[in-house]
């Protein structure tokens, strides 16, 4: 279960940086967990990790042991992370990812 949920992170991460259409912005999406009750200290996080990827997976993706280590790497981070949330930050993570079509 944590693993699909940091592969639906980076999932979520992939579709920020694309910015299609039918996704909120990452504001959007702070203002959105906000409104349904998440705690800031997961909010920042989850921003954190994002911002993480944003600007790191562009560093390694030439390289397919670099890109290996780090997606390796980021997900035991974002594992680790979503198990520290408070389980009702849980929860309305993982129902923003299904409105989304995340999960």
């Amino acid at each position: 279960m944590i693993r699909q949920l940091s592969i639906l992170l980076v999932s979520v991460v992939f579709c920020s940086l694309a910015a299609p259409m039918n996704y909120p912005t990452e504001e959007q999406s702070k203002a959105e967990l906000t409104a349904a009750g998440m705690t800031q200290g997961s909010i920042d996080g989850l921003a954190a990790l994002t911002q993480r990827f944003a600007t790191g997976f562009p560093l390694v993706q030439s390289n397919k042991e670099a890109t290996d280590k780090f997606v390796a790497e980021y997900t035991t981070d974002a594992q680790n992370f979503i198990k520290s949330m408070p389980e009702n930050d849980q929860t309305i993570y993982n129902n923003y990812l299904k409105k989304y079509g995340l999960a």
